[in-house]
């Protein structure tokens, strides 16, 4: 009884191995490299495809994909569009994928293999491996927010403004932003959805988004500690626009007690985006066209407050020659990352910029809380020291006709000029002290030289002696010119 038991237990355990041969004899006539038949990956069919023959087919497919439109609506009036790849669409599991593809009927229980590979010899196995796609906060973010800044709603900060000789705060109202994170959520929801990978709409969430100076910061903010006029023109040309430009990129700022400012990072930078215009500047000690021309006008308007406001400056320059629009000592120039207006709060509560355009003048009002005694005054004396005059004279090429002299600018004179601060108690003077030396070179007469003319000769000529800046020269060859079309003139 016992040797028959055994006799079929190892019977059976002979089947057992014959069949776990059979299993194993079929697996291994597969290579473990390449994909079986009827197997694909989201809609890419990988059969007979290594892992990176695999991948690189549902990149493909992927990039399709991710040329799609997606509509990102905040509601049904405020809508925006971006591809998916903007978004940074992406299947973070792909590697995972693959891999699972390429094992698929050759690891595992070998009579499951074993079915599927004879299922796959036959045409007959259909195996679908799902693919993730998402995006992430990170990239995708930076993509909405720059898609819908111009669609949502921006908070308006509060401001400071003066109505009927009173301070009047004018309430901060909130907007929105975009709410990334639920944002996101809705994308990679959809994307997890669209099976027929045909794009689509998701919603864009928002939050509340508060503004910058509320008016509760400004509320304890009710004194005008320092306030200056220049006038500027009311043309339509590029000074005009870069000084308003200016004004307005200063004005709203609130400098916060031991906080440092610079006139320039709060203006530039000066381009045609940012709200600028070519107009006349100094560079070099010379009138020039450039990009922002006029802004020294802003930050010089903006010294002289902050001086009357008895706020720190940090930072100050003059211009290389006098300007028209404030007396020597009280102007404060800006160049190009050399020259900058640099204040500090040196108060204890927070001080306010506002910026006043009116009637082709610019204003600066600082606000903060008067602590100074009452009866105590200030004023800022320009004192010319010396004077320097120039009898230079520059010749300049002109597009005007050959013959045509004319002066373009008279020159300036130089001088060394101090800014005395003066303080005074109930009108008597109580102290005298220096502020800054300030010394403007003196520019000659310009005058401006034709060179216009129909014999390219003659052109060359001029342009020679305008090169030499020598007037006797000028003088000759314009003589000679004039001489050659006077005999021509006789010959007809």
């Amino acid at each position: 009884m016992i040797l028959l038991i055994a006799g079929l237990v190892f019977s059976a355990l002979l089947v057992i191995i014959g069949i776990q041969v059979l299993f194993r004899t079929t697996i291994d006539r597969y290579d473990p490299d390449i994909i079986i038949q009827g197997v694909k990956i989201g809609e890419t069919d990988v059969s007979g495809m290594t892992a990176r023959q695999a991948t690189e087919a549902v990149n493909q497919a992927t990039k399709a994909y991710a040329e799609k439109t997606l509509t990102l609506k905040a509601d049904d009036e405020r809508q925006a569009e971006a591809t998916l790849t903007e978004l940074g669409m992406a299947a973070p599991d792909l590697n995972t994928v693959v891999q699972k593809a390429v094992d698929y009927g050759k690891k595992g229980n070998p009579a499951v293999c074993y079915k599927i590979l004879k299922r796959a010899e036959k045409n007959e196995n259909s195996k679908v491996f799902s693919l993730t796609y998402e995006v992430e906060e990170e990239t995708a973010g930076v993509v909405l927010e720059q898609k819908m800044t111009d669609i949502l709603t921006h908070p308006v900060d509060a401001k400071l403004t003066q109505s009927g000789g009173e301070t009047v705060v004018v309430e901060d109202v909130p907007g929105e932003i975009v709410d990334v994170k639920k944002t996101v959520s809705n994308i990679n929801e959809f994307l997890a959805g669209d099976e027929k990978r045909q794009g689509g709409a998701v919603a864009v969430e928002t939050k509340e988004s508060v503004a910058d100076i509320t008016a509760e910061e400004l509320k304890d903010i009710t004194d005008v500690l320092g306030t200056f006029t220049t006038y500027y023109g009311e043309s339509d040309d590029g000074r005009t626009m870069n000084v308003e430009s200016g004004a307005n990129h200063i004005g709203g700022t609130l400098v916060q007690p031991g906080e440092e400012v610079s006139a320039d990072d709060l203006m530039a930078p000066y381009t045609e985006d940012n709200g600028y215009a070519m107009a006349a500047s100094y560079e070099n000690n010379e009138v020039v066209e450039s990009m922002g021309g006029g802004i020294c006008q802003v930050s010089t308007t903006l010294y002289n407050a902050l001086l009357l406001a008895e706020l720190e400056i940090t930072e100050r320059y003059e211009h290389s020659m006098q300007v028209s629009y404030v007396e020597p000592s009280m102007d404060a120039a800006i160049a190009d990352d050399v020259k900058d207006l640099k204040f500090r709060n040196n108060l204890e509560m927070p001080v306010y910029i506002e910026a006043v355009l009116s009637e082709g003048n610019i204003t600066f009002n600082i606000y903060g809380k008067e602590t100074r005694p009452e009866g105590r005054t200030i004023e800022y004396i320009s004192e010319t020291l010396e004077t320097v005059e120039s009898d230079e004279t520059r010749y300049v090429a002109t597009e005007d006709s050959i013959g045509t002299v004319y002066t373009q600018d008279n020159g300036r004179t130089g001088l060394k000029a101090q800014l005395w601060k003066v303080v005074y108690e109930n009108g008597t003077e109580v102290s005298r002290e220096a502020v800054n030396y300030s010394t403007y070179l003196a520019s000659g007469k310009t005058v401006a030289v034709g060179t216009f003319s129909d014999n390219e000769e003659d052109s060359a000529k001029i342009n020679a002696a305008i090169e030499s800046q020598d007037e006797a020269q000028i003088n000759e060859v314009l003589s000679q010119i004039g001489a050659g079309e006077s005999q021509s003139q006789e010959g007809q």
